[in-house]
């Protein structure tokens, strides 16, 4: 027993000083040591530390650095497992023409006759319990095959490319609530919560989660005021959320991530005057916020939005006062915007006075970008 008490003691005293070690380490000790450590992105600053102060030309850097991850990001994307499964092995995608399109038309042409699509045109919803079990396909001789095996689950089971041997595709619907709304006096089912996917050789390569929809009663038609969604395309994800604080007050962001350098995300705040949807107008914000981020980059209006969006045809000097742009690195103000209209560009001034085109940052950009993704689109 002494053995196990003296055992328990030291691990206790153990647990105690790393307690303690850790405490110490906090960001008001390591942001004033003299080196870069822990989340630091520079000596004793960024990250827990107060932002990091830098030059113009470290700023310039850095805006560079924002636009060349993102041509990397479509690089990736092109690259990635979703986008093969899809556009490659499924579509045969190329230069804008579906190749695997006949073969497609063969394999879904039959499923009309064991799944009964004509039941969610006439009900204007889909029931899982109607049409649970599982949709096989058979190659041997195009057929389609239904088994009534699941319980308010669809799962549909095919070959993903004309060369597969296997029903590799699984797609599967296992969550599916809706709720009658009224537009335009016609009463419709719309979804209040869902979720779907698709695994591609018993690996996830979509998903769809949708979840909390609510819709608001305020004209002769209801619209989505709240809303949180999830897609997944591996290994990409995009997260949607919009939030209702009152009847005129809401909260929307917009994130992709593939938690590497492909991160963007667009976030809006906006205040309505009233809550007469049925008499939406340019006139109807009472004030409104936007910010964009690349990365570590945050391009911010910090100005009278509401204002701008109500002027029919605003001026450069209406458009540059309301608008207030802003640009940010990891949350350290480095440069203003101002937009030139005629020239259809912005201008960038940085903090030593210094000023010139933002397109020095960007041309070429979405060029690349379509290049990357020549092999398909065309």
């Amino acid at each position: 027993m002494k053995n196990y008490l003296f055992i328990l003691a030291l691990l206790t005293t153990g647990l105690f000083i790393t307690s303690c070690s850790n405490d110490d380490d906090t960001p008001a000790v390591t942001c004033t040591d003299g080196i870069q450590n822990g989340s630091e992105t520079g000596i004793d600053c960024g990250g827990v530390c107060e932002p990091c102060v830098t030059t113009v030309e470290e700023d310039k850097a850095n805006i560079q650095m924002s636009f060349d991850d993102m041509l990397q990001c479509a690089t990736d994307l092109k690259s990635s497992r979703a986008v093969t499964v899809f556009f490659k092995d499924f579509l045969n995608l190329s230069d804008g023409d579906a190749l695997n399109e006949d073969w497609i038309e063969g394999l879904t042409g039959d499923l009309e006759y064991v799944f009964d699509f004509d039941h969610i045109e006439d009900n204007s919803r889909l029931d899982l319990n109607y049409h649970e079990g599982t949709y096989s396909y058979n190659s041997a001789d195009n057929s389609w095959l239904k088994e009534s095996n699941l319980d308010d689950i669809i799962v549909f089971k095919f070959p993903g490319s004309p060369s597969a041997t296997t029903k590799n595709v699984e797609i599967g619907v296992d969550l599916y609530t809706d709720k009658q709304v009224v537009i335009d006096g016609e009463s419709i089912s719309l979804p209040t919560a869902m979720h779907g996917y698709i695994n591609v050789d018993g690996t996830k390569a979509f998903e769809v989660s949708i979840s909390d929809v609510v819709y608001a009663d305020n004209a002769n038609y209801q619209l989505p005021v709240e809303v949180s969604a999830q897609f997944f395309m591996d290994p990409m994800e995009m997260d949607i959320n919009v939030k209702r604080n009152s009847t005129t007050s809401y909260e929307m962001s917009m994130t992709f991530s593939d938690d590497n350098i492909c991160d963007v995300g667009i976030n809006a705040e906006m205040n309505l005057k009233d809550d007469d949807f049925e008499n939406l107008s340019e006139n109807s914000l009472e004030d409104a916020t936007v910010r964009f981020d690349i990365g570590e980059l945050s391009i911010r209006t910090l100005g009278d939005l509401a204002s701008l969006i109500a002027i029919d045809d605003p001026t450069d000097q209406q458009v540059n006062d309301l608008l207030d742009l802003t640009v940010f690195f990891e949350d350290l103000k480095i440069a203003d915007l101002e937009v030139n209209q005629d020239d259809e560009t912005f201008i960038i001034f940085y903090k030593d006075g210094t000023s010139e085109d933002s397109i020095i940052f960007y041309e070429g950009f979405w060029e690349d970008v379509e290049a990357v993704w020549n092999e398909f689109f065309g």
